[in-house]
């Protein structure tokens, strides 16, 4: 579905109409695709897939600047529940230097907000000239001197969303998208059990917006794997559970990743209790041993089989892990 949000006028004196396209939305398909051709085959089958059909709950919005109906400029949210990633900005080379993006982003932020979205992130170079474009509408680095930027609706905002309230187990689906990678972008306390993700490549604070999309096409392709979140009474996804084939090392080994906001450490039980284990080695990766996710894996059974040492690096310091397998 396409709604017009208004019209702009570019530097070049020329009108752009600004619009969202909310998807799925098969007359956007073949505009849409084609103009973000350049990303990548797991990016391109998201867009793709997001057009064509419902993808559980997620909220897919292309908002599109066109000039004489040409697609000149467009910026991608994806997300539901409050939270949101901004991404897929491109702007078509011969466009450029005419401000589209600038113009776009004022009407998309508008219309996110109205929308209930309460925290966007997204991933840019730092100092570059995207940078000023994100920091001019109260986007700022996680950490300074960071390309990676959030938006919040209120500076307590992660504090509300994630304050400590009943939660449930339930399967991943696609609106967890958001939450996967503001979790992602949470700072790493000084006793965290690293890594945070494994299972998506992620050591400690960082991004999941690249990730997330391959592991959900990964899920289609792979039936098998199992993947649940833990969402709060607030609507927030707090924790995850994953298992599926080791794909780094060896497929007849699975690797075990659990996760959770430390407000909601206590309850990684529940994400190990929902799990079925397979008819194969099930290992997981810990650097702290007596932390609540050590605990979760000694209440199912795993025990340390290995010491790693050094053998996470992160924030210019060497931690050394626990191997801990199940039987």
């Amino acid at each position: 579905m396409y709604t017009r949000l208004g019209e702009a006028t570019l530097k070049s004196g020329e009108p752009m109409e600004v619009g969202v396209v909310l998807g799925p939305d098969a007359d956007w398909l073949p505009r849409v695709v084609p103009f973000l051709g350049h990303k990548n085959p797991d990016t391109r089958a998201h867009i793709f897939q997001s057009l064509e059909q419902d993808l559980d709950r997620l909220e897919n919005r292309y908002y599109v600047g066109t000039v004489d109906g040409r697609i000149v400029s467009q910026i991608m949210i994806v997300g539901n529940r409050g939270a949101g990633i901004l991404g897929h900005v491109f702007t078509h080379p011969e466009e450029r230097r005419k401000g589209a993006c600038s113009l776009i982003m004022g009407f998309q932020m508008a219309h996110t907000q109205a929308e209930g979205f309460r925290v966007l992130c997204l991933g840019t170079g730092f100092d570059t000239h995207p940078y000023w474009i994100y920091h001019s509408y109260g986007f700022r680095g996680i950490v300074e001197g960071s390309g990676q930027m959030m938006w919040r609706e209120h500076a307590g905002i992660e504090e509300e969303l994630f304050r400590a309230a009943p939660t449930s187990v339930r399967d991943v689906r696609w609106d967890d998208w958001g939450y996967f990678d503001l979790l992602a972008f949470q700072p790493a306390g000084e006793n965290e059990e690293l890594p945070r993700c494994p299972t998506m490549g992620l050591k400690a604070q960082g991004s999941l917006e690249g990730p997330f999309t391959s592991f959900q096409l990964r899920r289609q392709r792979e039936p098998q794997i199992q993947a649940k979140a833990l969402e709060s009474e607030t609507g927030a996804t707090v924790g995850w559970g994953l298992l599926a084939p080791d794909t780094r090392w060896f497929r007849d080994v699975w690797l075990l990743d659990l996760h959770a906001h430390p407000h909601f450490a206590d309850r990684l039980p529940e994400l190990t209790a929902s799990l079925s284990w397979p008819d194969a080695p099930v290992v997981a990766y810990v650097t702290e041993p007596r932390g609540p996710k050590a605990a979760a894996l000694e209440q199912c059974g795993f025990r340390p089989a290995a010491t790693l040492p050094d053998w996470l690096v992160t924030g210019g310091l060497r931690r050394s892990a626990t191997l801990w397998r199940n039987g």
